[in-house]
């Protein structure tokens, strides 16, 4: 048994398969990702996804994380979920009917769980992917902007009370992807759970020194990599920021949020000019962030 696991687990196994690089034209990257390594392709935004269309029986990724997890979608229904280890390679499918098929990856964790690296594909001899048709139906791009609102924290949890963990996250049922999809609408979330515009959930003073705005012009939430807002313009940014200010006291001074609120929205406006720009708030507890934000958005 030792034996075999070695032989998965190496690449020797997979001599005479057709290896797929990153920077192969057909496969489709939604999201924030750092090409600067096009071979080693970098990502941990939550809700990140890889799409290809593949010929063949099977399908294994190169994926150097540990840490995250994803849903594997084949021919558009969920075909298992990963939950990534020590390994470079896990196989997505095999065992498939010998045609073409689809494969949608799609990030569960958010990026606090670390960043990951995506190297290719595997798949059997001979094969290759076939250049995909599906994107070109969608024609609106949403971006959602947040806290853990947009990460799914807890949605595949048993009840409201579960603790933060990266088996009970899964951002492909939080309120933007279901909204994008109801849109037929990609999507890119920039988010964090527990974040706030000007204080983060559990902190002890009335500002943060790292809250959400200070990550949003990031390629990865782990690096200091500047993203380039040209390669992915919006029609929509849905920003959902404010209760975690007030989910504590000290709460921050009207002015405090106000200042940090506004700055993010003009940070948005000054990279996307022609995007329409909603701006929620949460109404669900008595704190004053939704008036600031109404005041914010009239002014």
């Amino acid at each position: 048994i030792l034996f075999v696991v070695m032989m998965l687990n190496s690449c020797e196994f997979f001599e005479g398969s057709s290896h797929i690089d990153a920077d192969d034209p057909n496969i489709e990257y939604i999201g924030r990702f750092d090409f600067s390594n096009p071979k080693s392709v970098r990502f941990d935004w939550p809700g990140v996804q890889i799409r290809i269309r593949f010929e063949g029986t099977s399908c294994s990724v190169k994926l150097i994380d540990g840490n995250n997890d994803y849903n594997i979608f084949i021919d558009g229904k969920l075909h298992k979920i990963l939950r990534t280890n020590s390994d470079s390679i896990y196989v997505l499918a095999n065992g498939l009917p010998n045609k073409v098929h689809s494969l949608l990856i799609t990030k569960r964790t958010e990026a606090l769980f670390g960043l990951a690296t995506f190297e290719g594909f595997i798949l059997d001899g001979g094969k290759d992917l076939v250049k995909s048709v599906e994107l070109i139906k969608k024609k609106r791009r949403i971006e959602f902007v947040g806290d853990s609102y947009y990460t799914g924290f807890g949605s595949d949890g048993d009840s409201p009370d579960c603790v933060f963990s990266r088996e009970t996250e899964n951002s492909y049922l939080s309120f933007g992807p279901q909204l994008a999809r109801k849109l037929n609408a990609e999507y890119s979330i920039v988010a964090i759970s527990g974040s706030g515009a000007v204080k983060n959930y559990g902190d002890s003073l009335r500002t943060s020194e790292y809250p959400l705005p200070h990550y949003y012009n990031r390629a990865c939430f782990n690096d200091t990599l500047l993203w380039d807002f040209k390669q992915w313009q919006p029609d929509a940014v849905v920003v959902r920021l404010g209760r975690n200010d007030y989910w504590q006291k000290p709460h921050p001074k009207r002015e405090m949020f106000r200042t940090a609120y506004l700055k993010l929205i003009k940070d948005i406006r000054k990279n996307y000019p022609d995007t329409h720009i909603f701006a929620l708030c949460s109404p669900m507890r008595k704190d004053p962030h939704c008036d600031y934000i109404n005041s914010i958005v009239n002014e």
